[in-house]
């Protein structure tokens, strides 16, 4: 099967051998989109601190710019693809219940549907940092060491939670108007402690082994780079407290929707050229020309636009808040996006 997840952590994977270049493209590429482009994460923080702009201002800007277009880009290689139409069809089938299920729940718990949304976006963010990870190591003349990878995921898994737990704790996590949803049994400094401690652990380990391979000269510098840049990201936007911690998590909203369109367009030029991709459409639109970029995020810029009018539209024919007709529109999508992001988040190769 196409899609089928592979096996990277098993010795039945046949590694590739003899890379001499350790970044996913080049140096700068690398250094601009997927670790620079970090930088990002300040402006949503700049738009609310020095323009004085609000919450809602922002969510828009940050959906209309790169937020929607990520979203849209994963359908040029799910839906508008053979191959994953023809392999994963059953994630295809069973995500069209995804908007439905979006809908009820919006009508039925609303609180409930921000909450799940909330977990899963931190998780899906979190995860394609991971994809990142394995890619890099990919480029490595040999694989890591089954226990080194489980320390990579340990600390970049934990490093949003020793202070979004004490905030949840405390009560002080809204998106919007809505208090996310905590189990009152949680609701004690034991699980900030918890979270702490694990990610402590984890970063201690971390270190150590980072240590080990700088030393031992087999250090992989490009792949250390966007955990560190990751770590202090994760415990930067998590520190704030009030309505910034939504903004901040707009701004690593920001830095993964860029990241996630570089890195779409890059794996599409790289199946291009491998003769992966089968539609005249899609291989015209994936010549590694600055102008089929523009071309191509243009018509993510055009879906997004669409998405936008329904929101518009539902607001304006309906009987509900505008939060509410906002979330039912871009959740419909981007939970879908989600699930087709779980099957691709497992095609390491893709990336080389």
């Amino acid at each position: 099967m196409p899609y089928a997840p592979e096996a990277t952590m098993s010795g039945t994977t046949q590694w590739p051998s003899g890379r001499q270049n350790l970044w996913l493209h080049s140096k700068h590429w690398d250094l601009c989109y997927i670790t620079g482009s970090s930088l990002l994460v300040l402006f949503p923080l700049v738009l609310y601190e020095v323009f004085g702009e609000s919450a809602t201002f922002i969510n828009l800007v940050v959906a209309g710019v790169v937020g929607g277009p990520h979203m849209y880009a994963t359908f040029f290689r799910t839906l508008l693809d053979q191959s994953f139409r023809h392999g994963a069809w059953h994630i295809l089938l069973s995500t069209c219940a995804v908007p439905l299920l979006v809908v009820v729940c919006a009508l039925w718990n609303f609180p409930l549907l921000i909450t799940g949304f909330f977990f899963w976006a931190s998780i899906h963010v979190l995860h394609q940092i991971a994809y990142i990870l394995v890619c890099y190591d990919y480029q490595q003349p040999a694989p890591p060491q089954r226990w080194s990878r489980y320390i990579d995921y340990a600390v970049i898994f934990s490093s949003l939670y020793p202070f979004a737990s004490y905030r949840f704790i405390h009560d002080e996590f809204y998106i919007g108007e809505t208090l996310l949803l905590y189990p009152a049994f949680l609701k004690t400094p034991i699980v900030c402690y918890a979270s702490a401690g694990f990610f402590g652990l984890a970063l201690v380990c971390f270190l150590y082994k980072t240590f080990r391979q700088i030393v031992q000269g087999t250090a992989h510098y490009p792949k250390l780079s966007l955990m560190a840049v990751t770590i202090v990201t994760a415990l930067f936007i998590t520190s704030y407290s009030g309505p910034k911690l939504e903004i901040a998590f707009q701004g690593f909203n920001t830095w993964h929707s860029v990241q996630y369109l570089a890195l779409t367009w890059h794996i599409n030029t790289r199946r291009r050229q491998r003769g992966e991709i089968t539609s005249h459409f899609l291989r015209w639109l994936a010549e590694p020309r600055v102008s089929r970029f523009g071309v191509f995020y243009g018509l993510n810029v055009v879906l997004t636009g669409g998405a936008l009018l329904l929101i518009g539209l539902l607001f304006r024919f309906s009987a509900l808040p505008y939060e509410r007709c906002y979330y039912i529109v871009v959740l419909s999508f981007l939970l879908v996006h989600y699930c087709h992001d779980h099957v691709l988040f497992s095609q390491f190769k893709a990336c080389q």
